[in-house]
């Protein structure tokens, strides 16, 4: 079976190392909040304020948000540079997609580009989809699976990142189930977004295999802004993918009791979740949706998690474990008819 970018489909043994979590174009700046620290005077996005937006990630708007194309092709290119194959590119309707503008920048950086299909959070949903009914919403995503997201032509490769947050809505709810349900009757994984502030992937993992969807064709993800063994455990044990998709992100979200967790404790979590022999059932991303995450403006950029990353798991584990959770992995999630 294929896999399906922007450019068209691939068969699987092409694509290489991916990362299952980013955005090259998009809007979040609904994400942003009050100031607590004064923005430093006449100092724009770039390295200079990369201090300040390490401790205030939320406090910039414009931060938020990523709309250069030009420069997404050159930070996109480092991928290639640092042997990525491939990224999974997961912004959905309402969070600033451009969806059009992709493939030019998949051919210019020289990096396949995947994009996922559904819908995200219940703040994002246009008024007609936060009212429509399981199958309505359901046939809205088979509809996409089969002819492509709005007049593009451009098939998701997967469907995602179905959003919750928590405490989860009741519009969410039914974007899940319809998500379970159309992946369940076209072959697509379905790749879900958890809010770091409850567990609420087991509850999700449990409506999507009510839909029908098979275990190993679910991705719960965020999951490494959330570390709890027990919670990871019980995922793993249902026989899901558990999604490790923030890695390069280190910074403070206007408190220290609100902050991502730093590469070496996604690292750790990594090598707690090989001892317990769930290695077939990882993917990762660096989920970029800021500025500051740009190498431009003093970020790590799309190629870290090819360029260090990678190698760090192999030591961890072994070059064959990296492997598996960089390019099997990611194949096997990604073919569909």
């Amino acid at each position: 079976m294929p896999i399906h970018t922007v450019l068209g489909p691939i068969a699987a043994e092409d694509l290489g190392a991916t990362s299952f979590h980013e955005h090259i174009l998009s809007d979040l700046s609904m994400w942003a909040k009050e100031p607590r620290e004064h923005r430093p005077d006449g100092v724009g996005i770039g390295p200079e304020l990369a201090g300040y937006l390490r401790w205030n990630a939320l406090s910039v708007p414009e931060n938020l948000v990523l709309d250069d194309a030009d420069a997404a092709a050159e930070e996109l290119g480092e991928v290639a540079k640092a042997g990525g194959s491939a990224v999974l590119e997961l912004t959905l309707e309402g969070m600033g997609r451009r969806i059009e503008e992709l493939p030019a920048i998949s051919r210019a950086s020289g990096v396949h580009v995947m994009v996922g299909g559904g819908f995200y959070v219940e703040e994002t949903m246009p008024d007609e989809v936060r009212a429509a009914d399981i199958d309505a919403l359901a046939e809205i995503l088979v509809d996409q699976l089969r002819t492509g997201i709005g007049d593009t032509g451009i098939l998701p490769a997967i469907l995602g990142e179905i959003g919750t947050s928590w405490p989860i809505t009741e519009a969410e709810w039914r974007s899940v189930r319809a998500a379970g349900r159309a992946g369940a009757q076209t072959g697509a994984a379905v790749y879900t977004h958890q809010s770091f502030r409850g567990q609420g992937g087991v509850g999700v993992l449990e409506a999507l295999l009510e839909e029908g969807m098979p275990a190993d064709r679910i991705v719960i993800g965020h999951l490494d802004e959330l570390w709890d063994r027990e919670y990871h455990r019980e995922i793993a044990q249902s026989g899901a993918m558990l999604a490790y998709d923030t890695f390069g992100t280190d910074a403070y979200y206007g408190s220290v009791a609100f902050r991502s967790p730093t590469d070496a404790e996604r690292l750790a979590m990594i090598e707690w979740l090989l001892s317990e022999g769930y290695g077939d059932q990882l993917v990762i991303g660096s989920d970029i949706w800021m500025k500051a995450h740009l190498h431009r403006n003093g970020g790590h950029g799309y190629d870290h998690l090819f360029r260090r990353i990678g190698p760090a798991i192999a030591a961890l584990g072994g070059a064959a474990v990296a492997e598996r959770i960089l390019v099997h992995n990611p194949r096997r999630l990604l073919e569909r008819a």
